[in-house]
């Protein structure tokens, strides 16, 4: 134990770097998937917590024809509604039913037209009854609640003082309701009344029940209301309005803090399974359907949240990979320092698994304590359990490379034998160079298999052990790179000693002598695979960085963007306001719609559409880095018929290369329009539809004109107008805008008309802060600042193991007259020009690699872009360079303090 002792502690300083290095790596390896994960269920509850709409899950149905009685009582209402509401929870799959709040059940009717003394020019109201587990509490102010009809069989309603004072009625009035085909509907109003709690839950089934609503512009307003029915009073409600008039509605809203990522998978399957068989639930009525987002929204949480693990795992494994280089580096340091001792033990008898048990007993020691440490440090930093995998894999190299390296030593207690025939060392040199090509050229054939599959299947596909051959592409990338860069050392070195040679100074000869004959290829390839993982990691976080740039642009469309729920006369009035405003450049309207219908082109039956306003948008665009469209001007040209309405009835669009030899209809309303494809859609900045879906665009007023022309024609033809062909067909649902004053002159304006708008600085502010994203780009400058350390211990392990050899040289040379400066010259000469090859390689080859994973690892996903972004690489990519330049200076200074001790006398005894 003693002589262990003393071993250990001649030997000090390379066993304390083997400490920290497993300390480091373990502490890194062991938080950060546990990091991850919590960054994972913040991103879910995150996304949920903000969508909007929201991800309700919705069950609703009607109750049919021939179902209602005018004079039942609430027992009617208690068990086709709040029975129903109750029976939900049992009805939904356990872990489902655990992240939804208790249902929140409504009875409304479809619009009815109305028009009082308060409203003269009209409005719409709906008639609704609301449960949140019991009716909600009012105190009458006026009048009292609403029950079964008296012999006029009114609707019995009662209003809140707020609606009753838009409306100008009172307790006691009654009012005409008028249905779409234009049925009159009797309300008579039986109370005004007051909520008790306007926070209950269940007035958010029908927020116009405790004040009015009003939508469109300032000079055609119109205005919502609604009225409460009662248990008692929704019966005749159903049957005035017989057969679909009356929709139950039961939301069931999701609690976010109740969501984490494991078990979102499930979720999405449960959900998707209630929407294709609303059946199971057992809700009465007839066209009974689940809605909700929330399987949409996980799924698309999901995909950033695989793909955020995969790049993590690419470069977790490049860490683990380069800090294992490091330990070896570190075992043949150890092994050279004790090279005479361990010749000598295995000089007087001792086995080579005694040999590699001591080395292996000491340096289980050394790394368990700093596993102990890296363990302790993680779960300072991210408690829960340890990732053992990545652990046991660290632990493994630390304590089988110091215990490898030293049974090598070992076993060379005589020199190798030589043969002095000369043939048989030339086949032996053959044999050796063989091996080592063959080594080099396997290596090379996995590396790039590795890569081809990566780029194949994408990051994002990874999963288990298995894939880790994947993961590692990079690193076997690095290591084959590394080796192919040694090839190149000792040739760029014998050119520079020939230069030396015509030197009339002795310091570059005998720097070019030392570096020709002293270098080690593990250092070198440790080396390279650490400055690629920085130059790697530094290119990710500069290419994220500058991806979300334009991905703020792919997401906005402008400086900034103002939507209304559904297609509204609002917006016009937002483009006025905008138009007026100050430090706003361009304005374009816009009515984009998703999931439109399209007939006649196979393998497509949806579409998403832009109708614009060609000419204003194509100014728009040209103010953007997505620059000038001439498409749309084509498009305006083409529209002017349509526009005139002069009996066109096909509508001119550009359409998605697919689609233009096409003969395509488009489902608009109630109405069927035929495409004239004049042109290719082009390239456009706000965010596409889903994968495969084409993008049509559109004039906004020739597709109105278009749209009233075919409903007139059915008019004439059959007698009977489109339902809704009166109303907007291409009202806008979306204002783009851009210059320097448009974010907050948008925010004013969409305030006046309750719009919602977002700017490019809070899109690129929200994505920065996102948890997934923060985390991954925190995770990568971690690995970076990491792998540059380790480097730089690489460059220290390095010169330690060539010190010896070095001061002998030096010292000889300082006998025969160099002096001390041109001796550090020397050193330095000899350190740097491997060095700086590795590192230069290293940088080129890391920009080099995210060239080609930017699309297999989704980078696009982090950024927010519809495409892969282009790699911008941040400006710290090159500084490894410096900093291992930098480590050799101070290597060289220090060592050169150490010989200013020596005396000359005393080197001539020793040397």
């Amino acid at each position: 134990m003693s002589a262990a002792w003393r071993r250990a502690r001649a030997d000090l300083w390379p066993l304390l770097v083997i400490a920290v290095v497993v300390a480091l790596l373990v502490a890194v390896t062991d938080a950060v998937p546990r990091l991850l994960t919590a960054r994972a269920d913040t991103a879910v509850r995150t996304a949920v917590a903000r969508a909007d709409p929201a991800a309700d899950l919705v069950v609703t149905s009607r109750y049919g024809a021939g179902t209602s009685d005018a004079t039942a009582g609430g027992t009617d209402t208690t068990i086709g509604v709040d029975d129903v509401a109750r029976g939900l929870d049992a009805a939904l799959p356990a872990s489902l039913s655990a992240v939804l709040d208790p249902p929140v059940a409504s009875a409304a009717s479809a619009d009815l037209n109305l028009s009082t003394a308060g409203l003269p020019t009209g409005g719409l109201l709906r008639l609704a009854y609301v449960w949140a587990g019991q009716e909600p509490a009012v105190r009458w102010r006026d009048g009292v609640a609403p029950g079964r009809p008296g012999p006029d069989l009114a609707v019995q309603v009662g209003l809140s003082e707020a609606v009753a004072d838009v409306l100008g009625v009172a307790a006691g009035d009654t009012v005409a309701a008028t249905t779409a085909d234009r049925t009159t509907v009797p309300l008579l109003v039986t109370g005004v009344f007051v909520a008790q709690d306007p926070q209950d839950a269940a007035w958010t089934a029908r927020p116009e029940l405790l004040g009015p609503r009003a939508y469109g512009r300032e000079d055609a307003r119109t205005t919502v209301v609604a009225g409460l029915l009662s248990a008692a009073s929704l019966p005749a409600a159903r049957a005035a309005l017989e057969p679909d008039g009356v929709t139950r509605t039961f939301r069931l809203a999701v609690d976010p803090q109740a969501l984490d990522h494991a078990a979102a998978r499930d979720l999405v399957r449960q959900v998707a399974a209630l929407e294709a068989s609303p059946d199971v639930l057992t809700v009465p009525g007839s066209d009974v359907r689940v809605t909700s987002r929330l399987d949409l929204l996980l799924t698309q949480v999901g995909a950033r949240v695989d793909a955020t693990w995969s790049q993590a795992v690419v470069v977790l494994t490049g860490l683990a990979a380069g800090g294992a280089l490091v330990l070896l580096v570190a075992g043949d340091l150890l092994a050279r320092r004790r090279a005479t001792a361990l010749r000598t033990v295995r000089a007087r008898g001792t086995s080579l698994a005694g040999v590699a048990g001591a080395a292996a007993a000491e340096s289980a020691v050394v790394v368990g304590a700093g596993a102990a440490a890296g363990l302790v440090l993680g779960a300072v930093v991210a408690p829960g359990p340890v990732t053992w995998p990545w652990v046991v894999g660290v632990v493994a190299v630390g304590v089988l490379a110091p215990a490898a390296f030293a049974t090598v030593a070992a076993r060379h207690v005589e020199p190798r034998r030589v043969p002095t025939d000369r043939h048989r060392r030339r086949l032996a040199q053959r044999v050796r160079t063989v091996r080592r090509v063959s080594l080099e050229a396997a290596l090379l054939v996995v590396a790039v298999g590795a890569t081809s599959a990566l780029v194949r299947r994408g990051a994002a596909s990874l999963s288990g052990a298995a894939d880790l051959l994947l993961a590692a592409a990079p690193v076997l990338v690095a290591v084959t790179g590394a080796l192919l860069l040694w090839r190149g050392v000792p040739p760029l070195v014998g050119a520079a000693l020939g230069a030396a040679r015509r030197s009339r100074k002795a310091g570059p000869l005998l720097a070019m002598a030392r570096a020709r004959t002293t270098g080690a290829v593990m250092p070198f390839v440790a080396l390279v695979v650490l400055t690629t993982l920085v130059a790697l990691c530094a290119a990710l976080a500069g290419t994220a960085r500058a991806g979300q740039e334009d991905g703020a642009w792919d997401a906005v469309g402008a400086d900034v963007v103002v939507r209304t729920t559904s297609p509204d006369t609002s917006v016009e009035q937002v483009a006025e306001s905008l138009a007026r405003a100050d430090g706003v450049d361009a304005v374009a309207v816009a009515r984009v719609q998703d999931d439109t219908q399209l007939f006649g082109v196979p393998r497509v039956g949806t579409v998403r559409v832009l109708a614009v306003d060609p000419l204003p948008y194509a100014d728009l665009l040209a103010r953007t880095p997505t620059g000038p469209a001439p498409q749309l001007g084509a498009l305006a040209d083409a529209s002017d018929a349509a526009r005139a309405g002069t009996g066109v009835r096909a509508l001119p669009a550009l359409v998605t290369a697919s689609l233009l030899d096409a003969d395509a209809a488009l489902r608009w309303g109630d109405v069927t329009i035929d495409l004239q494809p004049v042109g290719e859609t082009p390239a456009l900045p706000a965010p596409q539809a889903e994968a495969g879906v084409p993008t049509v665009v559109v004039d906004r007023a020739a597709l109105t004109a278009v749209a009233e022309a075919l409903a007139d024609a059915r008019e004439n033809r059959s007698g009977a107008r489109p339902a809704g062909a009166d109303r907007g067909v291409a009202d806008g649902n979306t204002v783009w805008a851009v210059g320097p004053g448009a974010p907050a002159a948008a925010h004013t304006a969409a305030a006046t008309v309750g719009a919602r708008d977002l700017s490019r600085a809070q899109w690129l502010a929200d994505r920065r802060s996102d948890p997934l994203t923060s985390g991954l780009v925190g995770l990568v400058v971690l690995v970076a600042l990491v792998c540059a350390a380790l480097a730089a211990t690489v460059v220290v392990l390095d010169a330690a193991a060539s010190a010896p050899g070095r001061a002998r040289s030096l010292a000889s040379a300082r006998v025969l007259g160099l002096r001390g400066r041109a001796a550090a010259r020397v050193a330095a000469g000899e350190l740097l020009p491997p060095t700086l090859v590795g590192a230069v390689g290293g940088v080129a080859l890391g920009v080099l690699l995210v060239g080609v994973l930017v699309g297999p690892l989704a980078l696009r996903l982090v950024t927010g872009q519809a495409d892969d972004p282009a790699v911008a690489p941040a400006w710290w990519a090159a500084a490894p360079v410096a900093l291992l330049a930098l480590t050799v200076l101070v290597v060289v200074a220090v060592e050169s303090s150490t010989r200013r001790r020596e005396r000359l006398g005393q080197v001539l005894r020793v040397r």
